[in-house]
């Protein structure tokens, strides 16, 4: 009695596991949202200055409940122009980049083995924060920032034409225009040579997003970032989540012009 207790506890067990294993594909920007932002610090005076970033974001998609994950890069070059008063950072830019995205695994006659597909985006931000400036530090309690990002492509046809021909085993939550806020924090160490280190933190999620049959769920997205500066350049990384364990690395240098 029971062995066969135990057999049916780990049919349905499988089953379950079956039947919540699926194929989640979402917009390729998806989960690499957030790009750095430099600001300059108050000197006794407000200041303003103009940055040009490059980074290279490196993706991964779980699917099927973690049997294997999609892999995508993008390399974004960005451009911003931000100033600093004595309690307050406001900055806006503009930006575009390029991605690759890797199908690992085959679905049917509609996907083949690590087949690839490229996107690009253009996108637009700006932001405000109040912050408290001391010598050796910049508390940048709280922001706010919003960016607007238009993704099109190959990969972007490639998921027109999986929605269409979905059998019911594709999970599709694509939004080839994105309207995002994101609230953010920063804290800013500065050193003796007129460097620093920041550290940040934020969430933010999709304003416009429009609910469909294939997905009507959240779209919240968060993660951390990290800023070391030295003369007029600053490495920086962003380690960013979003839903269904979508993930990214983006690593970058920004200079001040």
């Amino acid at each position: 009695m029971k062995t066969i207790f135990k057999l049916t506890l780990v049919a349905l067990l499988l089953f379950v596991y079956s039947c919540g294993s699926r194929r989640v594909y979402t917009t390729g920007s998806y989960g690499s949202m957030k790009s750095y932002t430099e600001k300059p610090h108050y000197l006794d005076k407000k200041k303003s200055a103009t940055y040009v970033s490059g980074d290279l974001s490196f993706g991964e998609h779980l699917q099927d409940g973690g049997d294997f994950d999609d892999t995508k890069i993008i390399a974004a070059l960005n451009v911003h122009r931000s100033t600093t008063g004595r309690f307050y950072n406001f900055y806006y830019g503009f930006g575009a980049t390029y991605g690759t995205y890797k199908f690992k695994e085959g679905y049917e006659n509609l996907i083949v083995d690590e087949e690839k597909k490229s996107f690009y985006t253009i996108n637009f931000k700006s932001g405000i924060n109040y912050t408290y400036t001391r010598p050796k530090v910049d508390w940048r309690f709280v922001g706010l920032e919003f960016t607007y990002l238009n993704e099109f492509g190959p990969y972007q046809d490639k998921l027109a034409k999986l929605i269409a021909n979905n059998d019911g085993g594709l999970t599709i939550a694509n939004q080839k225009s994105m309207f995002t806020y994101q609230l953010y924090s920063e804290y800013v160490f500065k050193t003796k040579d007129g460097g620093s280190f920041t550290f940040g933190f934020y969430i933010g999620d999709l304003l416009n997003y429009k609910n469909t049959e294939l997905y009507s769920g959240v779209t919240g997205f968060s993660g951390i970032t990290f800023g070391f500066t030295f003369n007029k350049c600053t490495l920086h990384a962003v380690f960013e989540s979003g839903e269904g364990d979508i993930k990214s690395t983006k690593i970058g240098l920004t200079y001040r012009l």
